[in-house]
């Protein structure tokens, strides 16, 4: 009965566009990436409808040659959401792209999309934004993201809680994915890709959800069939993201420690890498009486586990989401200051959410700063191999800025 209620609920909603359009149903529109970013692009949507098409179409803009693509489809049980997923490759790095979603050969340039696929070298500045924890409300949401797409990012890395369905509000996502579909966008008018990790609120119980039951969303939206919610982007020699499952739907110690120990030295000649996770270990709030946020049990089995793969292998930077404040911390090594060459981690998720009161620098020693505020990072990799990293809120100001000196900390055996 529900579910019957929930799909009756959306079509009504998407009567007033005229459902009998090729791409007037869609829920959400994304796009995402499955394998190398500088040769291919994953195009996603979303609908209520179990037979419309498969088949994107795409060419190089400029150009007059059309291909056409189909994809696979499958439905976000318990909803009616439809996904549809077309992997397209053998495209030119740094090149743009048109699209249209459509059975039909011929093209009528009203509903083109458009994409940029990533340099093969750093040779011009690569631009990202991260945050974590999204949606409150539907306001708070719109505001960053109108604010992240002046920004004109190459892509975006968000790391758990996007809609807060909690493993069973699927129609929470149809306001998520409208937001992302329509204010997503660069100042050309392209589509921004995503980068998504998981988060507790992606999850029923929020911890140790049984795969894909207990995630049923994500794992329907954003995680491609024999893959899982851990997992490692190449972006040629100078970049690597590597998201991490903090204990949601994944064990923070065994497989996921050992692959991220194999990633980590598979990468050595990565120029940036970069990684993010939900729960943090250098917290903000949610400290038991006379204890920091950081003796937390589950902060301590990160630390114990993956820290000391970061500190051992090197790292840019690590984003932490979940506490609903801003953070940056001081550079940490084997658990305390180290200027020289510690790692920083930045938090701790606030993109569209109530904010909480952090604890002070003055009360924690690896904090550099903290503030009750939404916003994003913003972080800008440079041809030299310099980076410039930057936080700003929904209004768009930058109230915090720093920078990396070089791509990624030095490897030393710490323990």
């Amino acid at each position: 009965m529900m579910k019957k209620f929930f799909v009756l609920w959306i079509v009504a909603l998407l009567l007033p566009c005229g459902i009998a359009r090729a791409q007037s149903d869609l829920a959400g529109l994304y796009l995402t990436w499955q394998r190398d970013p500088t040769t291919t692009m994953t195009v996603n949507w979303v609908n209520l409808y179990a037979h419309t098409t498969t088949n994107v179409w795409y060419r190089q803009s400029g150009t007059k040659e059309w291909k056409s693509r189909a994809g696979t489809r499958h439905q976000a049980i318990p909803s009616g959401f439809q996904v549809r997923r077309v992997e397209l490759t053998k495209l030119k790095p740094d090149t743009f792209y048109e699209f249209t979603i459509s059975d039909e050969s011929s093209k009528d340039g009203k509903n083109l999309q458009k994409f940029r696929t990533m340099p093969a070298e750093l040779k011009r500045p690569i631009r990202f934004v991260n945050g974590g924890d999204m949606m409150h409300s539907r306001e708070f949401l719109d505001a960053m993201n109108s604010q992240a797409a002046k920004l004109d990012p190459d892509f975006a890395f968000v790391v758990g809680d996007l809609a807060y369905e909690n493993g069973e509000l699927g129609t929470r996502f149809f306001d998520w994915f409208q937001s992302w579909t329509k204010l997503m966008r660069g100042k050309d008018g392209r589509l921004i890709p995503l980068v998504a990790g998981i988060g507790n609120h992606e999850v029923r119980g929020h911890y140790a959800g049984k795969i894909p039951v207990d995630a049923p969303y994500y794992y329907a939206f954003f995680v491609p069939p024999n893959q899982k919610s851990y997992y490692a982007l190449d972006f040629g020699k100078y970049l690597s993201m590597v998201a991490l499952d903090s204990g949601h739907t994944e064990p923070i110690q065994g497989a996921q420690t050992d692959w991220l120990q194999k990633t980590l030295k598979g990468r050595a000649e990565q120029q940036f890498l970069f990684a993010g996770y939900h729960w943090p270990v250098y917290g903000t709030t949610k400290a038991a009486e006379g204890k920091l946020p950081s003796d937390h049990e589950r902060s301590i089995e990160i630390r114990t586990n993956w820290i000391t793969q970061f500190e051992r292998h090197g790292v840019s930077a690590i984003f932490e989401h979940d506490h609903h404040t801003f953070k940056r911390t001081h550079r940490i090594r084997n658990h305390q200051r180290d200027d020289e060459n510690g790692l920083l981690f930045l938090g701790d998720g606030a993109w569209g959410v109530n904010t909480r009161p952090p604890i002070s620098p003055d009360k924690a020693w690896y904090l550099a700063k903290s503030d009750a505020r939404r916003h994003l990072w913003y972080v800008t990799l440079l041809p030299e191999g310099t980076a410039e990293i930057k936080a700003i809120d929904a209004e768009g100001k930058v109230f915090d800025e720093t920078t990396l000196d070089t791509p990624r900390t030095r490897p030393v055996a710490t323990r």
